[in-house]
């Protein structure tokens, strides 16, 4: 697979800064934009995506704090939030903008219960669905029946997962984990509805494991770690469906994917996977963006069994590019603190262990 180097944590801390900076010089009154579609472009969605990932790798600056006002401000009554303030809310939208958001206390009480009860009210029995019948998206789409928007209002894996890490402690959430578990396919991964590729649901089903402090069962751990070492390019990439070129994104899902399951091995793999996002980045910071969204059709349940995507336009079984790799270079920076995270985890324990040896030893 090429050669592998040791994590270097000084030359992942000036990335992930430089990432930063990168995200932060994109904000504009309080909001990142991007993915343009028949919609427009996302400026509620992207801005609670974004500001979920780098919170916690920001200085409370007056930039986060006009961010978070510009999601307080955009509050649907509902409690919900959209795609943008042109769309109905929905119920990804809200995810993110709620995990945003309770980062920094910034919504409580009422409000928060509202928008939480908002939130599981796209509840199907299994999972999450994007849209309700009910949301007004059929009307501001113009489709004479709810037959034709049934694909958006069915539970999505993506949306479903999100949900549950706006709101862990739901007594629903449990249930979506175990729904989730239950969609790995023989190939060992989750597959989205709204993105290209299997990573951005089993990545973030193994997130919420990781806060929960559960793990996966040793078979199903297994097949997820299997299949990422089974799909890694040599240099350490990883790529969209079967294009042999790396996409920043899917490496930096699939690198905290590799992090959360650490306890399987495959440290070499994971390190080149740092690798691979390092030499990915850009002069300016950022990593490059690809057409990472896909918006089937509103009537279609099963995205795989679209014939055909194109990426111009923006409209049903249309492709959308990560406009200036924003969410890209989120993911990056996330994940390689991720990582980090991770190595000074196994450096504290082998602190705590060589201690424990002195005492005995004594």
């Amino acid at each position: 697979m090429g050669s592998i180097h040791m994590f270097d944590r000084n030359v992942v801390d000036h990335a992930i800064e430089k990432g930063i900076n990168y995200l932060l010089s994109l904000n504009a009154n309080g909001r990142w934009k991007g993915f343009p579609t028949l919609a427009g472009e996302s400026d509620i969605w992207v801005t609670g995506f974004v500001l979920t990932h780098i919170y916690s790798l920001c200085e409370q600056t007056d930039i986060i704090d006009a961010t978070q006002n510009f999601l307080l401000q955009s509050r649907h009554p509902s409690g919900g939030w959209s795609y943008s303030a042109m769309v109905p809310p929905d119920a990804d939208s809200t995810a993110w903008c709620l995990m945003a958001l309770q980062q920094g206390n910034k919504l409580s009480g009422e409000a928060l219960q509202k928008s939480k009860v908002f939130l599981w009210n796209h509840f199907t029995g299994n999972g999450i669905s994007t849209y309700s019948a009910t949301s007004g998206i059929r009307e501001f789409i113009s489709a004479p029946n709810n037959d034709l928007i049934a694909g958006w209002t069915a539970e999505h894996p993506d949306v479903s997962i999100a949900a549950a890490l706006a709101d862990l402690q739901n007594e629903k959430a449990p249930e979506i984990l175990n729904w989730l578990t239950r969609q790995q396919t023989k190939d060992g991964f989750i597959n989205s509805y709204w993105w290209r590729g299997p990573y951005y649901a089993t990545t973030l089903l193994l997130r919420a494991l990781s806060i929960y402090k559960y793990q996966l069962s040793e078979q199903h751990a297994k097949l997820i770690a299997e299949a990422l070492a089974r799909e890694q390019f040599a240099d350490g990439g990883f790529g969209l469906d079967l294009f042999e070129r790396m996409d920043a994104f899917t490496t930096a899902l699939a690198l905290e994917s590799f992090a959360h399951l650490s306890y399987t091995g495959y440290q070499a793999e994971r390190n080149l996977c740092v690798n691979a996002l390092l030499a990915a980045q850009q002069p300016n910071g950022s990593w490059a963006g690809d057409y990472i969204l896909r918006i089937p059709a509103p009537y279609v349940t099963d995205p795989g069994q679209v014939a055909s995507w194109n990426s111009a336009g923006g409209g049903g079984d249309s492709l959308v590019k990560d406009k200036d790799g924003i969410f890209a270079t989120a993911m990056a920076c996330y994940a390689l603190d991720c990582r980090r995270r991770t190595e000074t985890e196994r450096d504290v324990l082998k602190t705590e262990g060589k201690a424990n040896s002195e005492i005995k030893a004594n």
